[in-house]
């Protein structure tokens, strides 16, 4: 039994199980089936089921699955939190003999796959396992323990989280997870004497399901019993083949964003991390039979999925799943420019793409949690969707990942021990202060925040001793994936506007937990006059004469007068045609910038500007995902250049809340009436209530609807709206 903390759940004091033979690391194909019956007899007044399997896992009960939830347990850093599921199974329990049973993936606990973010090095490595409670009417009635029967699936002759799966028909033992199975040949489950757990957490988010099923839109032959499958957009997940071929052939299906002229997987540099394996590549061996067959422990990133091996393709051999958390939209946009309602549509697709219990940054080459990008569009996440319990969630494991003597963290949560050394600095690591800050403000919820205010503490004092003499950060990222590498602005700028941001944001919590704070406005104050002293000239504009520079400076408020940065930035943005010149950073507070400078309509300009760089760009390539680069290489579903959609709800619409308000409790409406818009209509989902804003353009004339509830205080131009319609004529 593990010696290990255990918080207080269902889990207390249970063991993993694990399957009885010794753990090769290079064995890709483990995938281990666990079954045990059990006997209920009587009323069944509730019936509770904990369980958690290592890397990937899914349970059952009487031969259904107990849930539709996939790709569980959540990644973590499994030597210091393992995230475990509790679900209601009252309705599931049958008077009598009953069956209990479960099969696990390598998942992220055991990857073998060498690449450069070094998961194949991982501490925690191991053969996968499970751990199991089952509570009746409140008394605990079965555990995962040596009694349970244990068998290596020998049809899953692979699986890699990030490369794909392997499966030979021909070897499934059908009816494995039901009653009246022979499973006698199947060995007894071992305990696992030394699990990598130090706390077990119940996991609370959204759980990952398949949330959209996509038919093809076109098939096209591409060779002798070769197809290409294109389901018309972009996403995250995998395919259900159905297929009847003879036994033995083996049917090939390579997952991609992109096609070259003669119809390959266009890789886009994709593979330049990956040091060997097939990339996002599965196969199936078939049996002879009509079988439907889909993967359980990888998913990919793709539009079209290149068949080979295929004898005969129809609009049913593949369907396309789109798999993601299954988040609720919080908010809506449309106006009358169809290219701003596609470039919205596409930025939903390509954030729910993103959402597997953590913000990753692409569903394809990585599916990792950078903080950069999470950190870049916190703000529109917030905005457009309920993440807040999958933040609550994934700031635990950005906790976890802080180390104890430094405060440093990595570029990459949850991590092997990758990332400490290049990919953090404040572009990252700031995601510490910047998620925590933006839940409270948009839910008004103190949870996470107060959770994060030690480790705003320890991070404050620990980037003390990883400056130089002269206070300067020259270390992680800059301004990430910017158009045009010579004109990036430099890491110790950026580090020191993000680092007085952090500062900020631990001052107002401080002040809202009632803690002291006096330092941290102390060195606030010191860093903004050496800042100022070091970045503007005598004029008051900033000496690095760039887009990302000047937009960081005004849209933290480090100036003396705004008037010579608004000319700066208004002149960088006319000299470069009204595209932006900037990369992610940049990006994430350009827009805002100019509208504290009365420049909307520059902001409206760059977000619907054409040539590269823009989105029309992507637009005009058939983007229905967002994408990494400008120039569109790399990866196809990115997230990190989303902003525009918490400005389009800000601005176009006209959603705000006001400074002094947490939970949108006080919201002032004020959407800009772009000249190129005859209407604009949208609506936002709050704590507070739904609020919602239509504008509409009829001769010369604005006409405004505004409906607001009843738990919320708003204003428009200074008037009090009141609750349900407002009506306007502008």
């Amino acid at each position: 039994m593990s010696k290990t903390e255990r918080k207080n759940n269902m889990l207390q004091q249970i063991s993993f199980i694990k399957p009885n033979v010794s753990y090769d690391k290079h064995n890709r194909s483990y995938s281990p089936q666990f079954r045990k019956t059990f006997t209920w007899e009587g009323e069944i007044k509730s019936a509770r089921l904990a369980v958690c399997g290592l890397g990937i896992g899914y349970f059952y009960l009487n031969g259904k699955p107990v849930s539709e939830d996939l790709f569980t347990a959540p990644a973590s850093d499994y030597t210091k939190t393992i995230w475990y599921h509790t679900y209601d199974v009252t309705n599931q329990i049958n008077q009598g003999e009953n069956l209990l049973s479960c099969q696990c993936g390598n998942g992220w606990y055991n990857e073998d796959i060498p690449t450069d973010w070094a998961h194949h090095e991982a501490k925690w490595r191991d053969i996968p396992k499970m751990i199991l409670a089952l509570e009746i009417n409140g008394k605990q009635m079965v555990v995962s323990d040596e009694s349970w029967k244990c068998n290596l699936d020998a049809s899953v002759l692979y699986n890699q989280l990030r490369e794909g799966e392997h499966f030979d028909s021909r070897l499934y033992q059908e009816h494995w997870n039901q009653l009246g199975f022979d499973d006698s040949s199947w060995e007894f489950a071992k305990i696992d004497e030394t699990p990598p757990v130090e706390v077990l957490r119940e996991c609370l988010c959204e759980p990952i399901r398949e949330c959209e099923i996509l038919p093809p839109v076109q098939i096209i032959p591409a060779g002798k019993d070769r197809y290409v499958f294109d389901f018309g957009k972009n996403m995250s997940g995998y395919v259900k083949l159905k297929v009847n071929q003879p036994s033995g052939d083996v049917i090939q299906l390579e997952y991609t964003e992109s096609l070259t002229q003669d119809m390959k997987v266009n890789y886009e540099n994709m593979l330049r991390c990956f040091h060997e394996g097939n990339f996002q590549t599965c196969k199936f061996i078939c049996n002879g039979k009509e079988t439907e067959w889909k993967p359980r422990f990888s998913y990919f990133g793709f539009r079209y999925v290149i068949v080979s091996g295929l004898k005969q393709a129809n609009k049913d051999t593949l369907t396309a799943y789109f798999v993601h958390q299954d988040i609720e939209m919080r908010s809506d946009f449309e106006c009358s420019d169809p290219q701003l309602n596609q470039l919205f549509k596409i930025g939903q697709r390509a954030t729910w793409s993103n959402l597997f219990y953590m913000p990753t940054d692409c569903p394809t080459r990585e599916k990792l949690g950078w903080l950069n990008d999470a950190q870049g569009t916190a703000e529109q996440f917030l905005t457009n969707f309920k993440t807040e319990h999958m933040y609550e969630k994934w700031m635990q494991d950005l906790f976890d990942a802080m180390k104890e003597e430094t405060g440093e963290l990595p570029g990459i949560v949850p991590t092997p021990g990758w990332g400490y050394h290049w990919g953090n600095g404040l572009v990252s690591e700031g995601a510490l202060f910047e998620i925590p800050y933006r839940v409270y403000l948009h839910t008004g919820n103190l949870t996470i925040l107060k959770a994060a205010f030690p480790h705003f503490q320890k991070f404050l004092a620990g980037l003390k001793k990883r400056m130089k003499e002269n206070g300067d950060m020259d270390f992680g990222l800059d301004d990430w994936a910017s158009p045009f590498r010579e004109d990036k602005v430099n890491r110790i700028f950026i580090n020191r506007v993000l680092h007085i941001k952090c500062l900020k944001i631990a001052i107002k919590t401080a002040k809202v937990l009632e803690k002291d704070c006096s330092e941290w406005e102390k060195e606030r104050k010191s860093l903004e006059e050496i800042l100022k002293e070091q970045y503007l000239d005598e004029n008051g504009t900033c000496i690095i004469n760039k887009q990302t520079a000047v937009a960081m400076l005004i849209y933290h408020e480090l100036y003396d007068d705004l008037e010579p940065l608004k000319e700066q930035l208004k002149f960088l943005v006319e000299s470069r045609l009204f595209h932006h010149n900037c990369g992610m950073v940049g990006i994430r507070h350009l827009y805002m910038a100019l509208n504290k400078c009365g420049l909307e309509d520059y902001a409206y300009r760059i977000i619907t500007a054409k040539g590269f760089p823009s989105y029309s760009y992507w637009l005009e390539d058939g983007a229905t995902t967002l994408y990494e680069r400008w120039n569109k290489e790399e990866s196809k579903n990115h997230h990190m250049y989303s902003d525009f959609m918490s400005w389009m709800m800000k601005t176009i619409v006209g959603i705000c809340q006001t400074s002094d308000s947490v939970g949108f409790q006080k919201t002032e409406i004020k959407p800009f009436f772009f000249k190129e818009l005859s209407y604009a209509r949208g609506y936002s989902d709050t704590v507070s209530g739904t609020v919602k804003v239509e504008w509409q353009r009829i001769n010369h004339q604005i006409h405004l609807k505004i409906w607001i509830p009843e738990t919320m205080s708003a204003t428009f131009e200074g008037n009090l709206l009141q609750t349900g319609l407002n009506e306007f004529i502008c």
